[in-house]
This record gives C-alpha cells, structure tokens and sequence, in this order.
C-alpha cells in the first residue's frame, strides 16, 4: 500500500501478546468496504518489549503498514497520546489489546462520522468470558458497553446540572484530529494518567467545546474478560477508583465546585450507610454470588476517597487459560 493513508488505528499494549495478536488480526481482517487506506500502530508500554515478536510476525503476513513503536512511560495519559501523535492519517480508531473487532467495525465506525457530520464516534463493546461470567452477574451485562442509542444519535455525556452521565472509554473510538486537536495539543491531559478516567476526562472535555460525539450501533468489538477481573475483590476496586473519577471530572466542570463537592461527600456518605445495611441483611459478605451491596459502599468509599486515587490496579500477566473462548 503507498500513498497517504486514511485512517490510523492504534492500538496501545502492556504485556497482552496472546490476546493483541487476536486484536491486530482482527484490524488486518477489516471488510473495508469503504476502500479506505489504513494502517495500524501498536504502542508497547512494557518495558520488555513483550508486543514486538507478535506485530513482527503479523506484518509479514499482510500489506497494511503496521508499525511498532515504544513508549514506557506507565502514565495512561502519556501512552495513548503517544498513539496519537504516531498517526499518519486525519481519522484515528482506537481499540484495546484485549479487544476483537467486527470485520465491519471500520466502516461502521468512519460511516457514522461521515454521515452525521460529527467529530468522534464511538461503538459497543461486547464481552466474552475467557472462562465463563461471574456468578453475581451471569448475563455479564456489567462487563459491557452498550448505550442503547439509535445508531447515530449524539451522546449526552453531561446532564443539564453538568453532571456526567455516559461514562465512556477509548476502546471503540474514532476521531477526526484536525477538529478535535486544531492546536495539537496533547489529547488528554497527563495528570489524569495515573490516577485513571483520562479518556472521560477527554471525552467531556471536547464534549464541553462543542465537538459533537455520536453513537455507532453497529462498530462492534468483543472484549476478552480474563479470570481475574471477574472476581469480587477486583470488581469492587474497579468500581471504587470509577467513584473517583467521576467526582474529579464532575468538580473539574462543575461551575459551583464547592456546591458540588458537598453534595457528593453527602451522597458517599449515604451509599457508604447503605450499602452496608444491603450487604448485612442479605449476608453478602464473603458471597460470591450478591455484591450490589458491597459495590454500594465502593461507590461511596470512591466518592469519600476521591484525593486518595487507587490508581493502577495489579494485575497477573493476561495469558488465556487453554481451551478459552475465542
């Protein structure tokens, strides 16, 4: 393929060879009706370089660009901007390492952008279970993102209050950089890179400057779920750091932060008394199979905690267990 290229897709990485080998086979298998010229750049974030025999490998077998570059900056902020900047074309997908794309999902995801006339797009993400869904959630609903908007209907990820609603990841993603970044500045800002929410924090940033955010039924990926992220102890984390984001962006835009401020330190407080109230009376604690309670408190404790971030969260090296979904 030469020439100018129409579409980047980018693809950042930690220590996931196996399942990014799923994820890049799945853009180099795009249907591609629209013709588009397109490349895929991956951004290995660890240290030992655990991307780089696999993106090898795979660009041997097609004649789509795919380049490898480095960036072990473990700051989340500093990483996906680093897949930005590496782009070589106007429009810029993004999907996770732990991600399968829909042979479709290019087109899907560059269809709604130009039909609609918007700025960024953004698709589901469905779940599959490397091993099979949690007990306390065997629909596995809570592993996935579906707004359930019309295909093509604007986000509303602020309220009328400026309360965030939608809450959004850059897994599925696709933006028109010269309308969301005419300065170039950095996309998102480095010091939500650690604590975590950096691409909300972005997506209601550009949402607040009047860059329109649409919804693309059909771009459709498939997350992997490993194992361990399908435990209790790992899903309450999880929910207690999404608390903190929330309260941080909320007092980033909110016009009266103080206002604010006081009424979600309220609200922490109550869903703190609840949710313990929850889990006692249903003998919740130590079950595998009711944590609505527990996850409760995690809402308030992330609210009450929101100056003390969790941060990165450890986890085990992502290697499937043998005979795992694909």
């Amino acid at each position: 393929m030469s020439g100018p290229v129409d579409l980047t897709i980018a693809i950042c990485t930690y220590d996931r060879p196996e399942l990014l080998a799923r994820t890049l086979r799945s853009c180099l298998a795009q249907r591609n009706a629209l013709g588009l010229r397109f490349e895929v750049v991956v951004v290995d974030n660890h240290p030992s370089g655990s991307a780089a025999a696999v993106v090898a490998q795979l660009a041997t077998e097609t004649a789509v660009p795919v380049r490898y570059v480095t960036e072990t900056t473990r700051n989340m902020s500093v990483l996906r901007n680093r897949g930005f900047s590496e782009a070589a074309a106007p429009l810029v997908a993004l999907i996770d390492d732990d991600e399968v794309a829909d042979p479709a999902w290019t087109d899907e995801l560059v269809g709604a952008l130009r039909r609609t006339g918007a700025d960024v797009a953004v698709g589901p993400r469905l779940a599959v279970f490397a091993e099979a869904p949690p007990p306390y959630d065997p629909a596995g609903t809570g592993f996935m993102r579906d707004l359930r908007l019309p295909d093509g209907a604007d986000i509303p990820l602020l309220d009328a209050r400026g309360k965030p609603q939608h809450g959004l990841g850059t897994g599925n993603s696709l933006f028109d950089m010269a309308r969301c970044f005419p300065d170039g500045a950095p996309a998102m800002r480095p010091e939500f890179g650690d604590a975590g929410g950096e691409d909300f924090e972005m997506f209601v940033r550009l949402h607040r400057s009047g860059r329109r955010i649409v919804w693309a039924s059909r771009a459709v990926v498939t997350e992997t779920v490993l194992p361990h992220r399908t435990s209790t102890a790992y899903r309450l984390i999880r929910t207690q750091r999404e608390a903190q984001h929330y309260v941080t962006i909320y007092l980033d835009v909110a016009p009266h932060p103080g206002r604010v401020w006081l009424s979600l330190m309220a609200k922490g407080l109550l869903q703190l008394a609840v949710g313990l109230v929850l889990a006692t009376a249903t003998w919740e604690f130590g079950s595998t199979r009711r944590i609505a309670g527990r996850q409760l408190m995690a809402h308030g404790l992330g609210k009450l905690l929101w100056r003390r971030p969790v941060g990165y969260i450890a986890e085990p090296p992502a290697r499937l267990p043998s005979g795992s979904a694909s």
